[in-house]
């Protein structure tokens, strides 16, 4: 996506870390239930880090993504934190963790041994009492085509985003969204700019099915977001 690359500057207009805070208390609510004594966590996919905002107020972070742009974003708002360039399939940081967190950044695998291959690789990053939190935003149960909007300014600065998230063959693993966002310029100018992404789509006994296959005990959590429509759940894996 050009928004994780040459457009990644425009992120905390797009999503400001302010948006994040009821998300990340809920989060933390469930983590808690598994984990108590969470101490140190990593997370894959952390983007700008606006869930790690919050959550290194109550363990340490380490933040990893596939994107520099965006960990330069995330660097700007988190600059306690440690932030490592990698692929959450792959990357071999030599360390293990009470907790590995994945926010919706999972939602670009496509390919169920992408996300197993993920699973595996989280668990080789926690320790023996450690466990997995994955927050996908749709699954083959929940998904229902929607429209979004949304943006803010600073300064004279703003921006304005139109999403539109849809399913064109139900009969395969990948929902489609488009993105039309419209950017202002301290000088007053306007750029437009179109963006596309696929995402995964997995039921719940697909995810539970992969998640056992690397060793885990799903365990789905309804998240009750008071400014986001739909049904959501969050995925508390616990090592077998």
């Amino acid at each position: 996506m050009k928004l994780y690359k040459e457009l990644a500057e425009w992120w905390p207009l797009m999503s400001p870390h302010t948006e994040y805070e009821e998300e990340a208390g809920l989060y933390l609510e469930i983590i808690r239930r598994y984990h108590p004594g969470v101490r140190t966590a990593v997370e894959f996919g952390s983007g700008g880090g606006s869930n790690a905002y919050y959550f290194k107020q109550h363990f340490s972070m380490v933040l990893t993504d596939l994107s520099p742009d965006m960990l330069e974003v995330s660097r700007k708002l988190n600059p306690d934190c440690e932030h490592i360039e990698g692929d959450m399939r792959r990357l071999d940081l030599g360390l293990q963790f009470d907790l590995v967190f994945i926010h919706d950044a999972i939602m670009y695998l496509t390919a169920a041994a992408d996300l197993l291959a993920v699973m595996h690789n989280a668990k080789k990053h926690l320790n023996d009492n450690g466990m997995l939190l994955i927050v996908a935003d749709q699954f083959k149960e929940t998904f229902r085509p929607q429209t979004d909007h949304g943006g803010s300014d600073l300064g004279r600065k703003g921006m304005r985003y139109l999403e539109w998230t849809y399913d064109s063959d139900p009969d395969d693993h990948v929902t489609e969204t488009e993105y039309v966002y419209v950017m202002r310029e301290e000088d007053g100018s306007v750029v437009r700019e179109y963006d596309r992404t696929e995402s995964g789509l997995f039921s719940m006994a697909e995810w539970e099915g992969l998640l056992a296959e690397a060793g885990f005990k799903a365990h789905f959590e309804r998240v009750e977001y008071t400014s986001i429509e739909g049904t959501y759940f969050a995925i508390a894996a616990i090592q077998k």
